[in-house]
């Protein structure tokens, strides 16, 4: 799955306000994903975790899963 396929599933999942996960791997990278609306609980790529803060805006919450996948990262 590349990173675009996979934002649009978390966000999907997000809209529905409760608990949701994923794992699987994203653009070759292991990821593993637990959250709350955009609480990103867990969130770990390649074994490094990523994430954190509760109740962040939406577009604070896409920069979030943005992270691992910009180049350096």
């Amino acid at each position: 799955m590349n990173f675009e396929s996979f934002k649009k599933l978390v966000n999907e999942k997000r809209k529905t306000g409760g608990w949701y996960d994923f794992v699987g791997e994203v653009d070759g990278r292991q990821v593993r994903l637990k959250g709350y609306k955009t609480w990103l609980q867990v969130y770990e790529v390649d074994g490094v975790r990523h994430g954190g803060l509760m109740d962040i805006s939406v577009g604070r919450f896409q920069d979030e899963l943005a992270v691992p996948f910009k180049s350096g990262n």
